[in-house]
């Protein structure tokens, strides 16, 4: 039955320092009755932004305005005929296939 690499090997289930095992019960929550808005004041969270924010927050507003000006400025026609005209002058071992549209 035993071998010689069965040494220091200790068969049977395995046993847990604590001894037990407690399982975890879920906690039933009981019904909650229905509370109205008015009695909770809202609290807000929102600290007052710095100047150094405000400035920040409205440069981020033009470039992106900026930017869909750009965008709004030719049709989606017009930006796939200029790339293919790109292509087209581009050297040959940078070729790629045109582009439908």
């Amino acid at each position: 039955m035993g071998s010689e690499y069965d040494h220091g090997v200790v068969q049977g289930k395995l046993k847990l320092k604590s001894g037990k095992i407690s399982k975890k019960t879920k906690k039933r929550k009981g019904k909650r009755k229905a509370e109205s808005p008015n009695l909770q004041p809202e609290i807000s969270t929102e600290r007052a932004k710095t100047e150094a924010e405000k400035r920040h927050e409205e440069v981020l507003r033009k470039r992106k305005l900026e930017q869909i000006e750009k965008l709004a400025e030719k049709s989606h026609q017009e930006r796939v005929k200029e790339f293919n005209e790109l292509l087209e002058q581009t050297p040959e071992q940078h070729d790629m296939p045109r582009v439908g549209g």
